[in-house]
């Protein structure tokens, strides 16, 4: 199978305690890996003292992004499943398989000596279970590969990388290091992710510090409609609420067709400036918001469980939490913006203010929103990453 010319510089260089690729989204960093790299390394050291581990954010994420590529590639006879002791058979070896964002997740690491880990999506992982796994590197053969997307320039895995002390090699990869990717997927990228942080750390795999808006794409011209609004035969509508009893009771009326939101009424109380109101009250805002238009379904803050239960003793309308991923979140919302597929009336005020204002906290070390004036965009958000890119998986 060809391979690049990164590709090929990793296979050449990687021979460090150490060995990462830095970079962009879809630039070939997993499949070298899964292709010649963690065969390699774990055929080198069967029968050596120590355990086989691959590292993820989860199991899901270990099983996706690199046994299901490497059974593609191998066969189900070298690669097995995970079983219910968390081990995969690779190669003819015994591999611990771990989900790495929680310390809890990996304590079967404390005490044991690890020959060789594999690690996906690094920059993920809580700091501590990397703490973790440095101290359990201890053999003279132990050594570790992994690949990652970068995020800011402050984040704990970047000052590992940075230092010149340590026996690491580091690759940096953009997206145009992938000879092999599509023309078209490389241009759709590129626009999903224009004008935000993201185009930087994952297009060209710059380690880039969130600042400045959060969505600066947005604008009147291209993301406002004016006009009347009436209900459009073949199209769902939905309500998605930011729940606030003194911050504002904030979301709307969407309406998805053909790929398209459309935020087509607001509903919005600002319990500091008008009184704080009771869930009951809440209620009515919203139901006198909705009028006769036909709804799916309410998508609503999960902290606001009173509330939810309020919304299914009337009966009338279902209840959902929403997926409050804020992060994964913002970035699908980045999407629909760049790609023309989400709208907002004019009479939506507020949201329109929000768009204009909502900015990153650029004195956090990771990635974090400023917490004003952030309702209707956290009700909008909840729609996209809930309903939308559910319903949308065609166009996006």
């Amino acid at each position: 199978m060809p391979i690049s010319k990164m590709q090929r510089e990793y296979l050449d260089n990687a021979n460090k305690r150490w060995c990462i690729k830095s970079g962009a989204t879809r630039s070939g960093k997993t499949y070298i890996d899964t292709l010649c790299v963690i065969p390699k390394r774990i055929r080198a050291r069967i029968g050596k003292p120590g355990l086989a581990v691959i590292l993820g954010v989860t199991k899901s994420t270990i099983e996706r992004n690199v046994l299901e590529p490497m059974r593609d590639i191998w066969g189900t006879a070298l690669v097995g499943e995970i079983n219910s002791q968390n081990i995969c058979y690779l190669f003819g070896e015994k591999v611990y398989c771990l989900g790495a964002e929680k310390v809890s997740q990996v304590s079967k690491l404390r005490g044991s000596s690890i020959k060789y880990c594999y690690g996906d999506e690094v920059a993920d992982w809580s700091k501590e279970v990397f703490e973790i796994l440095k101290s359990r590197l201890d053999k003279p053969y132990s050594c570790f590969d992994g690949s990652l997307n970068p995020q800011g320039p402050n984040h704990w895995l970047k000052k590992f990388i940075d230092n010149k002390e340590l026996d690491i090699y580091v690759q940096k990869y953009t997206i145009f290091d992938n000879p092999f990717l599509d023309p078209d997927i490389v241009r759709d990228m590129c626009r999903e992710y224009e004008g935000s942080v993201y185009y930087q750390r994952y297009i060209l795999g710059e380690w880039a510090l969130a600042e400045g808006l959060v969505y600066p794409m947005f604008s009147r011209e291209k993301h406002v409609f004016t006009g009347p609004v009436e209900k459009r035969a073949g199209a769902r509508y939905f309500v998605s609420l930011d729940y606030g009893t003194v911050n504002p009771f904030a979301g709307g009326v969407y309406e998805i067709s053909g790929g398209k939101v459309r935020k087509i009424r607001e509903i919005h109380h600002d319990g500091r400036k008008s009184g704080r109101l009771d869930n009951e009250e809440y209620y009515k805002i919203m139901c006198d918001a909705i009028g006769n238009i036909p709804i799916e379904g309410i998508i609503i803050d999960p902290s606001a469980a009173g509330f939810i239960e309020t919304i299914k003793k009337h009966g009338r309308y279902i209840a959902r939490a929403a997926n409050n991923d804020v992060l994964n979140g913002i970035q699908e919302l980045t999407k629909y913006l760049n790609y023309g597929l989400y709208s907002v009336h004019e009479s939506c005020v507020e949201t329109i203010k929000e768009f204009q204002s909502y900015s990153w906290d650029d004195k956090s070390e990771e990635d974090a929103v400023i917490k004003q004036n952030d309702h209707h965009m956290d009700a909008d958000r909840y729609l996209i990453y809930t309903v939308a890119r559910q319903l949308n998986k065609w166009v996006i």
